[in-house]
């Protein structure tokens, strides 16, 4: 009979580890070769878009895939966590790459049975192992894969090229191997030796040579160095456990945002970027409080990228819901979690990619810096790192009263970007067209309803004219309309649906 969830190894083995860079490389190509591969692996298990495999429909993935091909043979060990029959392994993997999984301790032998010692998943053109999902449950140093808060942070980071850049809480290392393709050294650090030991065989099975590990709690390794670029994703949850490293910083409410983010300003040379995901005990009143706070006197600028706000049922259960198929362990910690949360009266909780940048000048300039929210959209991000830093840039060429008012006289265009667009809704019999809709089809994915005024000045917008000339051209003279106009255009600015037409342009 099929099992209905996965089984993880017996004796929990240790992540493997390849022969040397070479031997890792091979690897590498040998499964591609043989099909483990997303769209190939979308096709076998019937997930469409998606890959990440969820347990409870493991029982269906299975059927899917049977156990008759070396590629079915691969996923059900190294992605689903699932035993196979030795014969089955034998008479289907071929030889150089199940001794290639062999000596690399892929592959765990029990009795007549052998079971996947990592899960492996392929994102784009990585190759990313991780521990098995059915490994959590007992073991407090588990490294979990590419969830999606790993992505947003991929997708939001400031890349430039030839940075001394730090992975602070590398996890299995995903953030550390995208650096390393255009950062010069990479430093990954993390409190728990088996994500260290993950890191480095993802970076040898993705070729990346410039990246090196650290032990050690936080800032602990660093010892005062200064980076290019920090990215962090740090243990955020504000959990009242301390049943995994990767989750529960052991600290109270959102103490290790708080750490976090009062210690990386230290870490960045001048001019440098940070992107960190954080939690913190959101005020309804000022979203923005806590965050604004930790960065008083940082030297740095800030865009808190707030991706979303969840009441504490909500916290709960999404970083519960490994314990879904037991019952009665999942109310017992839906009702630990809401009773912490009522102890420290949290009644909403706030989630954002903070983006810092270190000022350039020194003393109390530097330590004056901003800090601006922006609400991002519920879906799924793209990368959009090069728009950030045009965010940096915009507000620093409108600060001040006075660069507003010059704004008049600079040339705006509407953004490559952006697309204008009009659907129509078919209702009682007719269509009815609906309000033109403006979008960003790279970068953040901003999308706002254009009233006829703002529809009008758009078409002002082709950047040959000023934007004075173009609120001429398109609403009714008047003090009021005009400075409408311009906060307008300022606003859509900001956020990157026009751009500075000038050859001074950001």
């Amino acid at each position: 009979m099929e099992p209905l969830r996965s089984i993880p190894p017996p004796g929990r083995p240790g992540p493997p580890e390849a022969e040397s860079p070479r031997a890792a490389l091979e690897l590498a190509r040998l499964l591609r070769d043989a099909g483990y591969a997303s769209p190939r692996i979308q096709e076998r298990l019937g997930t469409g878009d998606e890959l990440l495999a969820r347990s409870p429909e493991l029982p269906s993935y299975l059927r899917r895939l049977g156990d008759a091909d070396e590629l079915a043979v691969l996923l059900r060990l190294l992605l689903l966590g699932v035993p196979v029959d030795r014969a089955r392994v034998d008479g289907h993997v071929g030889g150089e790459l199940r001794g290639r999984l062999e000596s690399a301790n892929f592959l765990v032998h029990d009795g007549e049975v052998v079971h996947g010692a990592a899960r492996l998943v392929p994102h784009d053109e990585l190759l990313i192992a991780s521990d098995h999902a059915a490994a959590a449950e007992t073991h407090a140093d588990h490294v979990p894969g590419v969830h999606r808060p790993s992505v947003a942070l991929a997708h939001l980071t400031v890349r430039r090229g030839g940075e001394r850049a730090l992975d602070l809480c590398a996890g299995n290392g995903i953030q550390a191997i995208l650096l390393a393709a255009h950062a010069e050294h990479v430093v990954a650090t993390d409190v728990n030796e088996r994500a260290l030991a993950y890191t480095r065989l993802n970076a040898a099975l993705n070729g990346v040579d410039n990246v090196e590990t650290r032990a050690g709690s936080f800032f602990e390794p660093l010892d005062g160095e200064r980076f290019d670029l920090v990215v962090a994703n740090p243990p955020y949850v504000v959990s009242p456990e301390t049943a995994y490293l990767f989750r529960d910083g052991g600290m109270r409410g959102d103490g290790v945002s708080e750490l976090v983010v009062r210690g990386i300003p230290q870490m960045l040379a001048p001019g440098a970027f940070a992107c960190v995901l954080i939690a913190w005990a959101l005020d309804p009143d000022d979203p923005a409080e806590r965050p604004r706070t930790w960065l008083e006197g940082s030297g740095c600028d800030a865009f808190l990228l707030h991706t979303s706000t969840d009441d504490p049922i909500e916290t709960a259960t999404l970083w519960n819901r490994e314990l879904v198929d037991r019952p009665e362990a999942y109310a017992d910690a839906l009702d630990r979690w809401l009773a912490y949360y009522r102890e420290l009266g949290i009644e909403r909780l706030g989630y954002a990619c903070l983006v810092l940048r270190r000022r350039l000048e020194s003393g109390e300039a530097a330590a004056a810096g901003w800090v601006e929210a922006l609400q991002l959209p519920r879906q799924a991000l793209r990368p959009a790192g090069r728009h950030v830093a045009r965010l940096f840039e915009t507000h620093d060429h409108l600060a001040g009263d006075a660069a507003g008012q010059a704004l008049l006289r600079r040339r705006l265009r509407v953004a490559d970007e952006a697309v204008v667009s009009r659907d129509s809704r078919f209702h009682a019999g007719r269509w009815h067209a609906q309000a033109p809709t403006i979008r960003l089809e790279a970068g953040l994915p901003f999308t706002a309803e254009l009233d006829p005024p703002t529809a009008r000045l758009l078409a002002e917008l082709d950047g040959s004219r000023t934007l004075e000339e173009a609120l001429a051209g398109a609403v009714v003279e008047g003090d009021d309309t005009r400075a409408e106009g311009l906060d307008l255009a300022r606003r859509m600015l900001e956020i990157g649906f026009l751009e500075l037409a000038d050859e001074d342009a950001p």
